[in-house]
């Protein structure tokens, strides 16, 4: 047993390695002198192409949240500061800058040109980018934004740190053969796959639950190969909306299928979900856009970057089955090694710091692995503590770090920032789930239907432990995330994946038996007999 634990713990450190200290850097502009602002009511397209043609141009996210209108994207663009629009969408503190309204096409070097929302009695949806320009100061093709980590696209809290020449937090420029072609297409693009978030859940927890009782094993590999495939989609920048949907069910459901008749061995289907897993760590630190500007990525208007509620849910499915793999053929150090990696995934800011991912994965693998390896209740703390201090460690190192990240508003103030995350539960989660109730109710009902025909399906199984595993998790995601119907739709499409999977019998491993899992057994030459007449 000691060569594949070793082998196992070489493939983990392996895929750590794949992934790149920091994305690829874009040309650096000197921090020094500082940049005019100035607002412009509407931008004309000879106007866009003259700011291209002299600066660099981008499109604008005017606000946090899913609401906005001029005052909250003012507030937030002279104070540098997000607040979400469901906290009032304006920013305590001083103005950092003043940003005047210009009168005609603004021509000055050193000038940034933003356009905002029209002035407004009432919050408009925060779903419409807006032209924003830099003049001046090196600045040639697409901005580049260390917040947004998409090329092209730009926060409204990346202006005041422009404007004042500060390194920190300061917008950037790469050059690119056409700059409004490309940012067209980025801007048809997020809008396709922001319509077909839900949707795309809908659809692939329907065929998950089909396949649960026709191919089991397929709805499993359904989930990573449907991230495949969203990954795919961010990378050729498809913006048509019948071609996402049509892709994400011909690759995404026709692959599950082909994958479980790949995967007919445990061992398969842990390599598999370790590609999966390494193809997401290295994407989401080198090419973060092909991740988050598709259908399971996170919205454009506040997280813009890393794993978002959609994904957090629907990975649930593939690092629960791999561990449970890894605890049966290697055992604890099995089970830890691949938790361990599911946690790092969720938690290390070159990924995208989800800090409700981390807790409801922690609390999944703790349940889970008490379970599975006997542990008791003692057991599941024990677990829950090292998961716990593992996701520390990594928040801890990476506060160090500079650049962007999501955990410093509530890790980087002391108790006052755990508890303002803790507070702002309400506003950001629980109220927004109240007011959409027309669409959360159906989704709840659908997800506990769901779980009790789950349990009663899986009563004599081994899938009643992921079944009430799953049923956790979603009751924490619930708590401590903000998108309750993403969250109940892909609860339904992880337990459809778990529902009727049941890892292998404990076999003792070899390095002849592993080979022979992963490769196909050359076929036997059948013997003939020959007869003399």
């Amino acid at each position: 047993m000691l060569f594949p634990r070793r082998l196992l713990l070489l493939c983990l450190i392996a895929l750590a390695g794949i992934v790149p200290a920091a994305p690829a850097a874009a040309k650096t502009v000197p921090g020094s002198p500082a940049f005019r602002v100035v607002i412009l009511d509407h931008m004309a397209g000879w106007q866009l192409r003259r700011f291209a043609r002299e600066g660099a141009v981008g499109l604008l996210v005017p606000g946090t949240g899913p609401t906005t209108n001029r005052r909250q994207a003012l507030a937030q663009l002279v104070r540098g500061v997000r607040e979400d629009s469901y906290l009032g969408g304006v920013p305590s503190g001083r103005p950092l800058l003043s940003a005047n309204q210009a009168t005609g096409t603004p021509s000055r070097m050193r000038t940034i040109v933003v356009t905002l929302p029209p002035r407004s009695a009432h919050p408009v949806l925060n779903d419409k980018r807006y032209y924003v320009a830099v003049l001046g100061g090196g600045f040639h093709g697409l901005l580049v934004s260390k917040t947004t980590r998409i090329t092209g696209l730009v926060s409204i809290v990346d202006i005041a740190p422009t404007a004042l020449g500060q390194q920190r937090g300061a917008l950037t420029s790469v050059e690119v053969p056409h700059a409004i072609g490309t940012l067209k297409t980025l801007n048809a693009q997020i809008h396709a796959n922001n319509r077909l978030k839900l949707a795309a859940l809908i659809v692939l927890a329907c065929f998950g639950l089909l396949l649960a009782f026709v191919l089991p094993r397929a709805a499993l590999t359904v989930v990573p190969a449907a991230l495949l495939a969203s990954v795919g989609l961010g990378a050729l920048h498809v913006t048509n909306e019948v071609v996402i949907m049509a892709a994400l069910v011909v690759f995404g459901v026709g692959g599950g299928i082909a994958l479980a008749r790949v995967c007919r061995t445990d061992v398969r289907l842990l390599l598999l979900i370790l590609g999966v897993v390494a193809v997401y760590m290295y994407l989401l630190a080198a090419r973060p856009d092909w991740v988050a500007v598709t259908p399971l990525g996170p919205t454009q208007n506040s997280r813009f970057w890393g794993i978002g509620n959609q994904l957090e849910t629907l990975l649930l499915a593939p690092l629960l089955a791999g561990a449970a793999i890894a605890a049966r053929r290697f055992g604890t150090i099995g089970f830890a090694a691949v938790g361990a990696l599911g946690l790092f995934l969720m938690t290390d800011n070159r990924f995208g710091s989800d800090g409700g991912g981390a807790i409801v994965l922690g609390l999944a693998l703790a349940f889970l692995g008490a379970r599975m390896l006997r542990l008791g209740v003692r057991g599941f703390l024990i677990l829950l503590g090292l998961a716990a201090a593992g996701v520390l460690k990594v928040v801890s190192s990476n506060l160090s770090a500079g650049g962007p990240n999501h955990f410093r508003s509530a890790f980087g103030h002391g108790l006052s920032g755990l508890w303002a995350v803790a507070a702002n539960r309400v506003p950001l989660s629980y109220m927004p789930a109240i007011h959409n109730w027309p669409v959360v109710m159906p989704l709840a009902v659908w997800f506990l239907v769901t779980f009790a025909v789950a349990l009663v399906v899986a009563r004599r199984g081994p899938g009643r432990d992921f079944v009430l595993t799953l049923g956790l998790a979603i009751v924490v995601s619930l708590l401590v995330n903000d998108s309750a119907m993403y969250e109940l739709t892909g609860g339904v499409a992880a337990i459809a994946a778990l529902l009727r999977f049941a890892p292998a019998p404990a076999v003792p491993v070899t390095v002849r038996s592993l080979v022979r899992a992963i490769l196909p057994s050359p076929a036997r030459p059948v013997p003939v007999e020959v007869v003399d007449d």
